[in-house]
């Protein structure tokens, strides 16, 4: 991609709106998904078995969906059509397990929902480097960015207050928003053409050029985000339960610092993707994830709820920059990695395809580490802030290996400002 013709930035945040309507699918499931399961007289390793398939289908169904898009040539069924059928295929997903009397029926309506959830993503994220030019990338990530934290704010907040209200009210808004989100993205928002590239046949046409993601800085840098999204996974997955027996608090209390890790975190996306050209994306990175590690420790001997919210508040702005910079960084690093840009364009999806995986190894490696260090201190659910710390730091560590980027093209500067102005 040297040019982006017609570009217009109101089209990034109607970009956004598909990744707001996923994150709300995504918070809904984790506040509602393991209590619905429990109503229907589900054991508990069966609702952990349940649950876990999320990051299951994430591994197997980003690189998949990821690499299929970066294959496809005609216009429409390369980024648009995943956010055009995946998004509404889980808002009817989420109706169906919501209103399953069956636990069977709740089991397979909620593995269908993982499925179309994790089917959109990869190609949906390749999408922006190719709408957005180079040189605004970090900006574009943090609008993004913005837009999907709100997706998480409506989550932890808007939709249980309403089902507070209303149980069927939540949950048929839940699969309102989804499906409205998916739509307008799929429906105005362009997908550029690509140039045809050359391809080889046989095993090298479908896996050699992706042995790039898996050199160098790009594999440095998938390392340091699995890291990080262990750190958070730890985290997230046993919150609740810390605030209920170290904290002294209810599960409203949790739902608010949730809310407020993710207010929070609104605010960091947009400074952060400011930054990202002004400053060293790599350094960035680096001093997001160092800090988010560094404020984790002080939570292994929080006791009060005031402390809590403190904690969490500015924790959303490190993790929240952490994801700013890393969306924008990665597309970077596949530009130094890339012999041309055909060849670029062809492996995005592959890139964010990679990229969702360790995401989904952080959500199935981390909830059980956390467990098992917290059953050998005998309950004490404070240390899995020191999980989350330790994994922080192995993924800081990635980032400083990292090395300098080279230039492309003369110098970074020149290549910047000419796809920016074109």
């Amino acid at each position: 991609m040297t040019s982006t013709p017609g570009y217009r930035s109101g089209q990034v945040h109607l970009l956004g709106l598909a990744g707001f309507s996923r994150n709300i699918g995504f918070g809904v499931n984790k506040v509602f998904a393991a209590a619905l399961l429990q109503a229907l007289q589900a054991s508990q390793p069966l609702i952990g078995f349940i649950l876990g398939l999320e990051g299951l289908l994430g591994i197997l169904m980003n690189p998949l969906t990821g690499w299929l898009s970066d294959r496809t040539r005609i216009p429409g069924l390369r980024r648009k059509v995943y956010v055009l059928i995946c998004l509404p295929g889980a808002a009817v997903a989420w109706l169906l397990f919501a209103a399953s009397h069956s636990l069977v029926l709740a089991g397979l309506a909620l593995t269908l929902f993982y499925l179309f959830q994790q089917g959109s993503i990869s190609p949906y994220q390749a999408w922006m480097p190719e709408l957005v030019p180079v040189g605004l990338w970090g900006v574009a990530s943090g609008y993004l960015n913005l837009w999907w934290q709100l997706g998480n704010l409506v989550a932890f907040l808007v939709i249980p207050l309403v089902w507070s209200v209303s149980h069927g009210a939540a949950y048929l808004l839940v699969a309102l928003l989804m499906t409205a989100g998916g739509l307008v993205t799929g429906f105005f928002v362009p997908e550029r053409p690509t140039l045809p590239s050359p391809e080889v046949a046989g095993f090298q046409a479908v896996g050699w050029k992706y042995t790039k993601l898996f050199r160098g800085n790009l594999l440095l840098y998938f390392l340091s985000q699995a890291f990080a999204w262990l750190s958070f996974e730890a985290i997230a997955s046993f919150f609740t339960l810390f605030i209920l027996h170290q904290a002294h608090g209810t599960v409203l209390d949790s739902a608010l610092a949730m809310s407020l890790f993710t207010f929070t975190g609104l605010i960091a996306a947009l400074l952060s993707g400011g930054l990202y050209r002004r400053f060293s994306p790599k350094g960035l990175l680096a001093l997001s994830l160092g800090l988010f590690g560094a404020l984790a420790l002080p939570g292994i001997a929080v006791h009060q709820m005031w402390a809590v919210f403190f904690l969490v508040g500015v924790e959303g702005v490190f993790w929240s920059a952490n994801l700013t910079v890393a969306f924008a960084l990665a597309t970077d690093l596949l530009r130094q990695a890339a012999w041309n840009r055909q060849e670029e364009a062809t492996m995005r999806g592959g890139l964010y395809g990679m990229g969702n995986v360790v995401q989904s190894i952080g959500l199935i490696v981390a909830a059980p580490t956390a467990g098992l260090v917290i059953r050998a201190s005998g309950g004490n659910y404070g240390l899995m802030f020191l999980v989350a710390s330790s994994a922080s730091f192995f993924g800081l560590i990635c980032v400083l290996l990292m090395r300098p980027q080279r230039k492309i093209g003369g110098t970074m500067k020149a290549d910047l400002q000419m796809e920016t102005e074109s």
